[in-house]
């Protein structure tokens, strides 16, 4: 079976939960094809781009220029040269394709295209991009089964509804498979009207065999807690740096690491030279993999305390939180999304309300004195969770099961 995931844009260092599924179907021996419509972040790569050659199994259908103008010039000039080919007029189908038909990006793809790209599924990860996979496979540039993953923006955010809600009612019908991450998710499909029989929910995971058991460790005079997350609004931080204003007040000792880029970062920065908390908290940027591995082993305390944003956005199902409980370090999120399915508050992991900055200093206060016997059961029940519900070399071979009997 051939299987190809169909990108908008590739690679992203946040997205490492896609990066790990490519690397899982190379690795259970598919022969696995990326095709992106856009190249992505080609600077902060992880490890695993060079390890698995994946700039080599990538097909870019886009290669456009950086400002608007210039790229409706471009889309403008690939589209005229394939004014000869039939796929090409009917791209331009504005009442049929929608906005992608207006701004000439379809009807570029085709001209710049002449033959099918074939595989036996395509992954599409991200709602939008199964809407676009839909609509270039009907065109004739790909040929294939389409399962589309939603993850959480796509599926929440106000943005995105408004745009895609109509474009989703199309993708019901012509792609073949509807892969939440959560049950959430699943009930939002359902209640969008999608049918029940093309939905199956397939949750992100985590490599077990990567993520060793570390020895136990209970905080032991400063506090080190530690965020991995793309600096965005639903990651919560800014709540996060707040609660450690208090815990600073509090006289606490801690020190708190922020690891990732983001549209945010400006704006979490200047929140930290306003509380005056450039000795308590850092923010060292991209980490690869591996150097993230290492900075896991440091640390008392993951954090992630996510909350619904302004325009509704919303996450799945943190994929850093799985891997912090397979570690064994003690997680605090938040009751959001499907992060309940996840952690069971004061069982395997501790969970407070959105937005509660002082419920979130409580906690982490609490946790610092935690010891080593108090914390041990949770943190086996937590990596029992992750290997349970969330092992991705399970969850994978079940959805290469499951995508055989579209074939």
């Amino acid at each position: 079976m051939k299987v190809s995931f169909f990108l908008l844009k590739f690679p992203l260092s946040s997205e490492t939960f896609v990066l790990n599924q490519i690397v899982a179907f190379i690795e259970m021996g598919y022969e696995v094809e990326i095709v992106a419509l856009q190249k992505g972040d080609l600077t902060n790569t992880h490890a695993a781009y060079t390890q698995y050659q994946l700039a080599d199994k990538v097909r870019w259908l886009q290669d456009e220029p950086s400002t608007a103008l210039e790229k409706l010039r471009y889309r403008a000039f690939s589209t005229l040269r394939g004014l000869h080919r039939p796929a090409v007029w009917r791209a331009l189908n504005a009442r049929r394709y929608g906005q992608e038909a207006r701004n000439l990006i379809l009807s570029s793809i085709c001209s710049r295209t002449p033959a099918p790209i074939v595989a036996d599924v395509y992954i599409a990860h991200f709602g939008p991009a199964g809407v676009t996979a839909a609509k270039l496979r009907e065109l004739g540039v790909i040929e294939g089964k389409i399962a589309t993953v939603f993850h959480g923006i796509d599926i929440s955010s106000r943005g995105v509804l408004n745009h895609y809600t109509g474009e989703y009612q199309q993708l019901f019908r012509r792609g073949d498979m509807m892969l939440p991450i959560s049950q959430l998710w699943a009930d939002r499909l359902q209640a969008m009207g999608c049918p029940t029989d093309k939905i199956t929910v397939s949750r992100m995971g985590v490599n077990m065999d990567r993520f060793s058991l570390r020895p136990l460790k209970a905080p032991d005079g400063c506090l080190q807690i530690l965020s991995v997350a793309r600096l965005t609004e639903k990651k919560g931080l800014h709540v996060a740096i707040e609660a450690c204003r208090q815990l600073k007040e509090r006289g606490v000792n801690f020190r708190y690491r922020i690891l990732g880029i983001g549209p945010w970062e400006r704006r979490l920065r200047t929140l930290i030279e306003q509380y005056q908390l450039e000795d308590h908290v850092e923010m060292p940027g991209f980490k690869p993999s591996h150097e993230v591995k290492m900075l896991l082993d440091e640390a008392d305390v993951f954090l992630l305390p996510s909350v619904t944003g302004a325009d509704g956005d919303m996450e799945g199902i943190p994929v850093a939180l799985m891997e912090a409980m397979a570690v064994g370090i003690p997680v605090l999120s938040t009751v959001h999304s499907g992060i309940p399915e996840l952690i069971d508050s004061g069982h395997s992991g501790w969970l407070v309300e959105e937005y509660d900055a002082t419920a979130l200093a409580d906690k982490l206060q609490s946790l610092g004195r935690m010891d080593a016997h108090s914390l041990q059961p949770v943190l086996a029940r937590a990596r029992e969770k992750v290997e349970t519900d969330f092992n991705q070399q399970v969850i994978n071979r079940q959805l290469a099961s499951l995508l055989q009997t579209l074939c």
